[in-house]
């Protein structure tokens, strides 16, 4: 063999060696790139997962939430409707002249003041003064008004306590 031809065998040689290590870490390339997109599509996976778990514990609170606000909700209302026609009995109780409004009063001994009693006259210091009936409508209509913001009140209150747990509930991811 010649020069020449040792020569070309010899770049033949090369070339081949240099094609299987290029093909090698070809080889190699893809299978890391493989190993890769399955580390990938189980991070995917589990992120999926994750966020599902979440969306459905948002979900769960959120309707516990809005059964509590149902439940306020009602109780406010019955007891607005509880307190109304209470109101409402006592008004026709004035009306029909059964009962009436009264302010009671009660005399503080002080000695020597306009309200001492005297105990000679056997008076035990206290008073009824009957209002008139404008003012007996303007005294339920006050009792209808406070009943109605102690509703408010107490549903605004409920409401307030729902919202600082929403505010207080973590979701573990």
């Amino acid at each position: 063999m010649t020069g020449r031809g040792k020569s070309i065998l010899a770049a033949l040689a090369l070339a081949s060696a240099f094609a299987a290590g290029w093909a090698a870490q070809g080889w190699r390339a893809d299978a890391a790139l493989a190993q890769l997109r399955q580390d990938h599509a189980g991070v995917l996976a589990d992120i999926a997962t994750k966020t599902r778990a979440a969306a459905d514990a948002v979900r769960a609170y959120e309707q516990q939430v809005g059964r509590a606000l149902a439940a306020a909700d009602k109780k406010s209302t019955e007891e607005l409707s509880n307190a109304k026609t209470e109101t409402q009995r006592l008004r026709d109780c004035v009306r029909a002249g059964t009962c009436g409004v009264r302010i009671v009063t009660r005399y503080v001994d002080q000695p020597g003041g306009p309200g001492s009693t005297d105990a000679a006259a056997g008076g035990v210091g206290n008073d009824a003064i009957a209002l008139d009936a404008g003012i007996s409508e303007r005294v339920f209509d006050l009792r209808d008004a406070i009943a109605e913001d102690a509703a408010k009140i107490d549903y605004l209150q409920q409401y307030a306590k729902q919202c600082q747990r929403v505010s207080a509930v973590k979701l573990d991811l």
